[in-house]
């Protein structure tokens, strides 16, 4: 019973990955941060103009931060739900054979997944 609960638990954490775009918010991370490391040594931009641009950027990563951070809360909830329906899921989530399984659940649903939509 536990693998099954584990396969259907990767599977939606796999959807949740996908859906809620959880690459494309870290390259947003990535672009931002780019931005700043230019912003900040160069000297043709005025001291003013940094003052005004660098905590926007601040508060773009912080967005984004938290953003990842609730994608990732939401991934781990599951995780919790599923061990109140079966006890001691958890426990065997994170013991070697659970995580090679649930590797193997997420990679194989990836390849299925892709196979179906192309």
């Amino acid at each position: 019973m536990s693998h099954l609960i584990l396969l259907i638990t990767c599977i939606i954490s796999v959807e949740v990955f996908i859906r809620l775009n959880f690459l494309s918010i870290l390259d947003l991370i990535l672009q931002v941060t780019r931005k700043v490391t230019f912003v900040i040594p160069a000297d043709n931009i005025s001291d003013h103009w940094k003052e005004k641009v660098v905590p926007a950027y601040a508060l773009k990563i912080m967005k984004y931060s938290s953003q990842i951070f609730l994608i990732l809360l939401i991934m781990l909830s599951l995780f919790f739900v599923a061990d109140s329906l079966r006890n001691g899921f958890l426990e065997y989530t994170l013991s070697l054979m659970g995580i090679i399984e649930s590797i193997l659940f997420a990679w194989g649903y990836i390849y299925f997944r892709k196979s179906l939509i192309k």
